[in-house]
């Protein structure tokens, strides 16, 4: 990708959602009639050439958003992009679907804005070091977040581990009028929300068993891996963090372009969680989870799946 180009995903990100959905939909469409065997094979020369290769597990494309009220709103929700592109497993509901009705049973509703699609918070750019693409994206964000926010009267939540870090770091890359903004708002990692805000009016129905949680590469730069303990704490009778978790090696993309990074990455740990059986697996990052799934061969979910089913 030239500087070019990014600077033109990074101008029009709404159409590059829209594409991206669309792409998601076909491939599966030919997987569905032709297997996906077929689609590897069909996909060859585009992952030569450094697009992502396809994989039985790649996800289908997300559906619409909730539907929420600003009326009454205690937070502001805003849906990273991956959500809002990648969708879950077949037969499981989103993640924004989990975290609005959750927070509704909590007695804190949340607000997606109408307008949300299209945003971003710079880091697919800023990984791949192009700073001026990022620089768009975070200042065009933190100015909607603003006045989304009512001028940082209700908090920002934010589902994705790496954006909310990547937002709650950006700062420097403003420009002084959205620093201003930025030093108005309150911007919550959705496990900060969870301990903070939605567990304390939530009834507990039932307790899962054991589970094992991957705290993200985000989660342990924030020091939130404690907090995300206490979440799945409130869940489940016991809650086990590897010894030997670490960086899962997805990397955003990175997992998607080069499988063999990942593999590597969570060998060890893939092993430790193999080593026993657990009632749940759960992460704060949608590719995150798809790595760790790839790498033990078992079902990760978002922690708001654990918080959904256990107040159901």
């Amino acid at each position: 990708m030239s500087k070019y180009l990014s600077l033109r995903l990074a101008g029009n990100f709404g159409t590059t959602e829209k594409t991206v959905r669309l792409l998601l939909r076909a491939g599966h469409a030919v997987a569905g009639v032709a297997g996906h065997k077929t689609m590897i094979r069909l996909s060859g020369p585009a992952a030569a050439l450094g697009a992502p290769a396809w994989s039985a597990d790649v996800p289908r494309a997300a559906g619409p958003l909730p539907d929420t009220s600003r009326e009454g709103a205690r937070a502001l929700y805003f849906p990273a992009c991956v959500t809002r592109v990648l969708g879950p497993d077949p037969g499981e509901p989103s993640v924004a679907r989990r975290l609005v009705d959750v927070a509704r049973r909590a007695g804190v509703p949340v607000w997606i804005p109408p307008s949300v699609e299209g945003t971003c918070c710079g880091m697919p750019f800023s990984s791949k070091g192009f700073g001026a693409a990022h620089d768009e994206c975070v200042n065009s964000l933190i100015r909607r977040l603003w006045e989304w926010s009512g001028r940082g009267r209700l908090p920002v939540v934010i589902d994705t581990s790496p954006c909310a870090w990547t937002l709650r770091s950006c700062r420097e890359c403003l420009t002084g009028e959205n620093k201003e903004r930025f030093d108005g708002l309150r911007i919550l990692d959705s496990v900060v929300f969870a301990r903070e805000m939605v567990l304390p009016g939530l009834d507990v129905r039932r307790k899962a068993g054991p589970v094992v949680l991957h705290p993200v590469c985000s989660v342990v730069k924030m020091g939130l891996a404690g907090t995300l303990r206490d979440v799945a704490a409130a869940c489940a009778e016991e809650v086990v963090i590897p010894v030997e978790a670490g960086c899962c090696g997805f990397a955003g993309d990175r997992g998607f372009l080069l499988p063999e990074l990942t593999d590597s990455a969570t060998r060890i740990e893939a092993a430790e969680i193999r080593a026993r059986n657990f009632d749940g697996h759960f992460s704060t990052s949608r590719t995150c989870e798809i790595g760790m799934q790839r790498a033990t061969g078992r079902e990760w979910r978002s922690i708001w799946a654990l918080l959904d089913e256990a107040s159901r």
